[in-house]
């Protein structure tokens, strides 16, 4: 595979940005398998924003000849206080998501933390030299990754949260770490700080994050990109904000149907994001069923067409998020099968009633 031809899978959607473009063309130009890495936070039940969106951008990466690589960050699950830094609770819920990467990303290598620093007393000395040329308020900054914000108490196991993420980054000898739009202050930060103890250089690569289903958040006045991403997007703990990668047809329906979406507008409505970012990268195609009333059936074969007929009001809400749940029924049947027999189980463990 040419060069170009590379790149424009790396650059396909859900990717939103690369810290450069012009870094990635020439990583790819001297390395014929560079090393990816996307870290994940053992922190709930995952929903299709991790997995789905995730997952798409880690099997083109895959497809582009990068060597790929998911870390399940147990560690930092207890540094940011999650799942009452039950280690039983974490281990168990590890074996999921490795369950869940397996299935979606088959050719993705699955890393857990606490393996990865097993007897690495050079991983701590990096931990600290990283912590040696980062200042509290820099720190700080890096903590809405964590879905903090800079105004609540904060205890200091999270702020060691971002310096191992950047020691995780070397550790695995990553050339391209890979994350959310919500991530991109920490590996600012690793880029800056490997440079200056001239260690190799990476290049970061962000998907785009989905919108919360429910209707957005005011954000503070003056809040930058990152804060705001991480202010509007899906959330587990939001009612109605996300879809659980386990969610059955019934739930999916359920969810689509008191989804936000306002009529005509296609910016800032998370339905058309979910099209734009899950249904068209994974499924190719959007099919709508309807009343031959209201135009009879239609078949929507790119994003750019589905845009510009609900923007000019030829479909319907209602009509648009009945297809989306088709769509994302069929897309997720196959996990939610594997799982099946397991589901009540894994809620319970993730605390959620069953």
């Amino acid at each position: 595979m040419d060069i170009e031809t590379k790149l424009e899978l790396i650059k396909s959607e859900p990717l939103e940005e690369i810290i450069t473009e012009q870094d990635m063309r020439s990583l790819l130009e001297t390395n014929g398998s560079p090393k990816h890495y996307l870290g994940i936070e053992i922190s709930g039940m995952p929903h299709i924003g991790h997995i789905l969106v995730a997952g798409k951008k880690i099997n083109d990466l895959d497809k582009a000849g990068v060597k790929t690589q998911v870390l399940l960050a147990d560690w930092h699950t207890v540094a940011n206080n999650k799942l009452d830094g039950d280690w039983d609770r974490i281990i168990r819920a590890s074996n999921f998501y490795k369950a869940l990467f397996n299935t979606v990303c088959p050719n993705t290598r699955i890393v857990l933390g606490s393996d990865l620093y097993h007897g690495n007393d050079d991983y701590w000395k990096l931990v600290v030299q990283i912590a040696r040329r980062t200042t509290m308020a820099r720190a700080t900054r890096t903590l809405v990754i964590q879905g903090r914000s800079e105004r609540e108490t904060l205890h200091v196991s999270q702020y060691i949260y971002p310096i191992m993420q950047a020691a995780d980054i070397h550790a695995l000898d990553v050339d391209i770490p890979h994350a959310g739009m919500d991530q991109r202050r920490i590996h600012v930060l690793a880029k800056e700080v490997f440079a200056d103890m001239g260690m190799k250089k990476i290049v970061p690569i962000h998907h785009h994050l989905l919108p919360s289903l429910a209707e957005q958040p005011k954000v503070r006045e003056g809040a930058e990109k990152e804060e705001i991403v991480a202010a509007m997007k899906m959330s587990k703990s939001r009612q109605g904000s996300a879809i659980p990668i386990l969610a059955d047809e019934a739930e999916i329906r359920a969810i689509m149907r008191t989804a936000w979406c306002p009529e005509a507008a296609v910016e800032g409505n998370p339905v058309m994001e979910l099209c734009r970012y899950v249904i068209f990268p994974i499924y190719g195609r959007l099919d709508v069923e309807r009343s031959s009333k209201y135009g009879g059936n239609v078949s929507y074969a790119s994003y750019q067409e589905l845009s510009r007929s609900f923007s000019s009001s030829k479909l319907h809400p209602a009509d648009l998020k009945n297809a989306v749940a088709s769509a994302l029924c069929s897309i997720m049947q196959p996990i939610s099968s594997k799982f099946r027999h397991q589901k009540s189980d894994l809620l319970k463990l993730f605390g959620q009633p069953a």
